[in-house]
């Protein structure tokens, strides 16, 4: 019998040579529609510009972040050997500079170094991020204080590229509205990306090196900010500060208990918890950026043009709803249910950084489109404050929550009430949900409701020459498309 009939008998389906052309030449248009993608925002904004959204979020906030995250928690429960509550505390405490990113745009909107307001601050980021990991790395034990602001300064370091690169994106955004998505896409893309390559090593190397060689090894990440900075297009501009009227954003996580860092140890601890090692957190935090980019994907191929209220209402739904497994995890009922503990944690995360994103994606665009010419730094990095500042209000309320429910190191008897009470508690931004966030959806820019009320600028002299040059075009058109029909109709 002919092999290939053996196999047939054997219910082994063969491809095709012409199949196997088919699916060559599918694989081959899906990696020629990237490039085209690729090649359409670079012929929009320009190769420095992609290159420095990559390294300000790829590089030192992917990859650096993903890295750093996973060396301070060991860092907090080895070295400084603290409980969980005062490592929520510290924590909370050492986030502060996500906090204050307002005052970060109005400094580079106002206060130009050399009239430039941008690349000279990527430069000084750069430097100041590197020593303040050094110093980490090479200090024997600072006290949790020094420790603390050692880790603050990090954060100032990329919190402020952050802001600078935003107001970037935000200008952009405004001058090609119809790419707006697809700069978000890029950004949160190489974001996700670069965590994900963080995440490959940041288990192995806090497993060999410990938490501080962590640190040293990811100083290096700050410094790109360097090379983003050379990169980086800008005109020399004068000294100007502009105004806006504006409207806040709330975050919806405000008023939902953080308690990742008692989750953190629990999870860690192999005498009344699961015991995962880093090798293994590292793999749950790189399933996390890939369903991060599944979840950027989703938006904008499903739900790009879904209203604003729509999204934050059923996604804060589903944030709710996905961290109730959390529940028979802490209480080891998915042993008795025979899910592994691994399988559980894995596929937990995977579907909650989708759905993070899903709520993440439409308030990124909707701040971008928000902030008004020659203020875009100051007015998108108020926006993303309020939205951090949620986010260490979160982690404070956390940290009460722990404290009220005596969850120690040693004892986790309490701790399924406090993912209880953090679940439940989810739910209350849908009280602020019609007051705070517009109807509208990602294609409008204007909101006439109650509590966002956008003030559109007034058009330039240059705009409005260039709308009355289409309206005249159009006019024209249509003047030559009458005249052709009652040519047709002669004739």
């Amino acid at each position: 019998m002919d092999p290939a009939d053996e196999e047939r008998s054997l219910g082994v389906e063969l491809a095709s040579p012409v199949e196997e052309e088919d699916l060559g030449a599918a694989k081959a248009k899906r990696a020629m529609g990237l490039v085209d993608w690729i090649g359409q925002l670079r012929a929009a904004f320009g190769a420095p510009f992609l290159a420095v959204v990559m390294i300000v979020y790829g590089v030192n906030q992917g990859y650096g972040e993903s890295v750093k995250n996973m060396a301070i928690n060991y860092y907090w429960k080895d070295v400084q050997k603290l409980q969980p509550s005062s490592t929520q505390a510290f924590q909370a405490l050492s986030s502060l500079p996500w906090d204050i990113k307002p005052i970060y745009g109005l400094i580079t909107d106002t206060f130009p170094i050399g009239g430039y307001r941008r690349w000279p601050y990527l430069a000084t980021c750069g430097m100041a991020g590197s020593l303040c990991l050094w110093m980490l790395a090479l200090l024997p034990t600072p006290s949790p204080l020094l420790a603390t602001l050692l880790l603050a300064g990090a954060a100032l370091c990329t919190a402020f590229p952050d802001v600078v690169t935003d107001a970037a994106v935000a200008q952009h955004s405004r001058n090609v509205p119809h790419l707006a998505s697809d700069l978000q896409s890029l950004s949160w893309g190489s974001m996700a990306i670069g965590g994900l390559s963080g995440c490959g090593i940041a288990g192995p190397a806090v497993h060999s090196l410990g938490p501080k060689g962590a640190f040293l090894l990811i100083s290096t990440a700050p410094l790109m900010l360097i090379v983003a900075a050379w990169a980086l297009p800008e005109d020399k501009l004068p000294k100007q500060l502009a105004g806006a009227n504006f409207a806040a954003l709330l975050r919806t996580g405000a008023v939902c208990p953080d308690i990742s860092e008692a989750m953190f140890f629990w999870m860690t601890d192999s005498k009344h918890g699961p015991g995962f090692s880093e090798n293994f957190l590292g793999l749950v935090s790189a399933i996390g950026y890939v369903a991060m980019v599944c979840g950027i994907l989703l938006y904008n191929t499903c739900f790009r043009f879904y209203s604003f209220r729509t999204m934050f209402k059923w996604t804060q739904v589903a944030v709710c709803l996905v961290s109730l497994p959390d529940i028979a995890l802490v209480t080891r009922y998915n042993l008795k249910l025979g899910v592994p503990d691994h399988f559980f944690v894995l596929g937990d995360k995977a579907l909650s950084s989708v759905i993070f994103k899903l709520q993440l994606m439409p308030m990124l665009v909707l701040s971008a489109k928000l902030c008004p010419p020659g203020v875009e730094g100051t007015v998108f990095a108020f926006l993303m404050s309020v939205s951090n500042l949620g986010g260490t209000t979160a982690s404070w309320l956390g940290a009460w929550l722990l404290r009220l429910f005596h969850v120690k190191k040693d004892d986790y008897t309490n701790l399924w009430l406090a993912v209880v009470v953090r679940s439940i508690m989810r739910l209350l931004p849908l009280i602020f949900l019609t007051a705070l966030v517009p109807d509208g959806g990602p294609d409008t820019l204007v909101d006439n409701g109650p509590a966002l009320q956008v003030v559109a600028s007034n058009q330039d002299e240059s705009e409005a020459q260039d709308d009355l040059v289409e309206m005249k075009k159009l006019a024209k058109g249509v003047e030559l498309g009458q005249e052709s029909q009652l040519l047709i109709q002669s004739l």
